[in-house]
């Protein structure tokens, strides 16, 4: 069974992960210079906009029309830019879920293995979703409002005059939405892999479950190969929170200020057309990081009844020996796994809702700024 089919082939998709069967060297060339392409489009955006800020940029309006759009950009390339570097990190990780004892060993551990495989499936597909009508959203609204006036989608500082030449335009308007897109999709695909990393470490915790309720019906499952599976969870889990504890930070910072941004643009400006965008695109901030909070906050509740799981089990009739090693489980078991952003913010949902509260309080320093 592979592991996250839909968001690998995002990924793919996205220039960040070459398809296992292109070996051939004419294979690989292309889909560098592929992935090289992409690569370049999305950075070209990000700079163009980061110098808007810097070069044209002269009001609270202006900056709030930019910045909403930059940091979402931002964002995509550094995840981007963070997967590559990580990859190794992340084939090993995959790796390591189709080994023992993350394997399947009898039918019961294979439906709970699918179930989760579906329930990342459907959060990928339903996520990429919303995103994506997100993005349609805001192309068929600039078509419409936009493309006829020689106006960009978003804000840019650019070397030439892209409005010389209607060839210059449209090349300049297609960039815009190219980066835009592919943002879109390395987004979908970094955020599913984070949760999908996330809801294989609870699944595993059910499994160990599963062998710690089995553990004197089939000798294969021993008292201590179920203490060996709790410590290669743990250090699983400590793994992907190495691995993305950076992405994580960013990505709270980012959705704090974009929704922020978002609100003062709504109270502020007369958007128009893009009244519907703007909502869109606040929901689609708010869900990306509600994904890391909720299976964050669910890992640590799990992990938190594996003592449980050890009393509800039939430890009675153990050795005294085997006694020893779920009392050593429990006791490593007091302390939760936990995911944070560098150690500064805890996935949970009380950081999702401390998140939601500082956004509103940034909003409310803006909009007294704004008034003076």
């Amino acid at each position: 069974m592979r592991i996250l089919r839909a968001t690998f082939t995002i990924l793919t998709l996205c220039g960040c992960l070459r398809p296992s069967s292109w070996t051939s060297p004419y294979k690989r060339i292309l889909y560098n210079v592929y992935s090289s392409f992409l690569f370049l489009t999305t950075h070209a955006l990000l700079f163009s906009q980061i110098l808007d800020v810097v070069l044209n940029v002269k009001n609270q309006d202006e900056f709030s029309d930019n910045i909403y759009m930059t940091l979402a950009i931002f964002i995509s390339c550094y995840k981007m830019c963070n997967f590559l570097y990580n990859r190794k990190k992340v084939a090993f990780l995959i790796d390591t879920l189709q080994k023992e004892p993350f394997v399947p060993m009898n039918a019961q551990e294979v439906v709970i293995r699918r179930r989760c495989e579906r329930i990342a499936t459907r959060n990928t597909i339903a996520y990429t979703t919303l995103v994506e009508c997100c993005v349609l959203c805001m192309w068929i609204t600039s078509f419409i409002r936009d493309f006829g006036l020689k106006q960009l989608t978003y804000r840019a500082w650019l070397p030439y005059d892209y409005t010389s030449s209607s060839l210059a335009f449209t090349v300049t308007f297609a960039h815009q939405i190219a980066g835009l897109t592919i943002g879109s999709f390395l987004n979908v695909a970094y955020d599913t892999l984070y949760s999908g990393m996330l809801l294989h470490t609870y699944y595993q915790l059910e499994v160990l479950e599963h062998r710690l309720k089995n553990v004197m019906e089939d000798e294969k499952y021993s008292v201590k190969q179920c203490a060996h599976h709790h410590h290669r969870i743990l250090q699983f889990a400590t793994i992907v929170h190495e691995t993305f504890k950076t992405i994580a930070c960013a990505q709270f910072l980012v959705s704090t200020s974009i929704v922020c941004f978002n609100l003062y643009r709504l109270t502020q400006t007369d958007l128009g057309a893009r009244l519907a965008e703007t909502v869109l695109y606040a929901f689609c901030m708010l869900t990306e990081i509600f994904y890391y909070c909720w299976y964050g906050n669910e890992v640590r509740l799990k992990s938190l009844e594996i003592p449980d799981m050890i009393i509800k089990s039939d430890w009675i009739s153990l050795d005294v020996g085997s006694r020893k090693i779920l009392l050593m489980i429990m006791k490593r078991a007091t302390v939760s796994i936990e995911f944070t952003s560098i150690h500064v913010v805890s996935m949970n949902l009380e950081s999702f809702m401390t998140l939601l509260k500082t956004s509103y309080t940034a909003y409310n320093v803006l909009q007294q700024g704004q008034t003076k």
